[in-house]
Parts: structure tokens; sequence; C-alpha cells
């Protein structure tokens, strides 16, 4: 499904762009999780886009694409995932709408095809949290856009551990900037406030 049908069947709309500030102080960990950012116009020509322009319409709708591509990086980084490639994919699966976003299984789905294993989970329980994430494989989770303000849903991120303080240490792609959402630290029951109790759990095929 190439970007010029999307255009076409009226995908390109001029929502608001939210702002959604680094509220958390990062950590100088160096985590062992490459991170993206889903902001792909600075460099559209290199990673697939067919213009600035379709790269700067999916910058604030692809934070999907940007946890796959650091799941990706981390257990097969043998391979080079573009994010306009995965994004088509997923579109072509039907993987995305503007209602709902993202769909779980859908990007699951995705991993599955090349290669690992994923399915998805929820949790009713803060401990339940905590040991997926101790477990092997890459744990994202459905959180709000903001460890700020309410919603516990509406964005993706990567969870890359939880520390000895039981802080929840997490990669929150930006649409922004290229840095910015880089192992953000929160504590745990901050964390639970903002997270929907769904998620997809991916890791190397056994």
């Amino acid at each position: 499904m190439p970007f010029r049908i999307i255009y076409k069947c009226g995908w390109e709309m001029n929502l608001p762009a939210s702002t959604r500030p680094n509220e958390m102080k990062e950590s100088q960990l160096d985590p062992v999780i490459p991170f993206f950012s889903s902001m792909f116009s600075h460099d559209w020509e290199n990673l697939g886009y067919p213009s600035l322009r379709a790269a700067k319409f999916w910058n604030g709708r692809s934070c999907g694409v940007a946890c796959l591509q650091m799941v990706y990086a981390a257990l097969v980084p043998h391979r080079r995932f573009l994010p306009s490639t995965i994004t088509e994919e997923l579109l072509a699966d039907g993987s995305y709408s503007e209602a709902s976003g993202w769909n779980h299984k859908g990007l699951a789905e995705h991993a599955r095809r090349n290669g690992l294993s994923a399915s998805t989970e929820t949790f009713g329980a803060q401990e339940q949290l905590v040991q997926s994430v101790q477990e092997d494989g890459i744990f994202i989770a459905s959180i709000g856009h903001s460890f700020d303000s309410d919603g516990a849903s509406g964005h993706l991120a990567v969870v890359i551990g939880v520390s000895s303080s039981g802080n929840v240490h997490v990669h929150r792609p930006s649409s922004h900037h290229l840095t910015t959402g880089r192992d953000l630290v929160v504590d745990l029951q901050t964390f639970w406030e903002h997270f929907s109790g769904r998620g997809i759990r991916i890791s190397k095929s056994s």
C-alpha cells in the first residue's frame, strides 16, 4: 500500500499538533535497547518516505513504528528496518486507524513475520508488570501521552527496565525531537497510573 494511495484516500489531515514535553528527568544510564524517535521528517529521504510532507504527516502517528524499530534494533541488529517500510506493511494489514491508533495484535504479527516471538499481554497488578519486564524479551506498553496529566492510553513506549529502587525506565518516542523521551525515569506508581494495563511482549524465537 504505497504512500500515494494513503493520500488519495484522505489519510492526510490537518490535525493540531500537540505539545508533549519531556517532563521526566532522564537518567544517565546507557540502555541496551537503542532509542528511536518518531520524528522521521529530519531525514525523510534516507528513511524511505516519498516526501517531506509524508514524513511530517507520520511524525505524530508513529509511536508504534518507532517502538518496533527499537525492538528490532535490539533483537535483530544485523537487519535494517526503515520506518516507512514498517508503516506501509502495517497499513496493508489494517493495523492502524485514526480512531484507535496502532492495533497491538497487528504489531505482534509484524514481529512474528520477522522471525520473533510476540504476544499481547494484559496486567491487573503492578507486580505482574514488574515480573514481565524482568523476563526475556522486550515489552511495549500502552501509556498516556504524558506522565504529568491524566490519561493511560494513546501512546506506545518501550519499557527498558525496572531499577532496584523501583523506578521504571522507558523509551517514549517523541515526534518533536530526536532524543526527547530517551530513557525516562518514573516511579512505579506514577507509571501504573498512566499505563492502560495492555501491551506487547516481543522476544527472540526459541
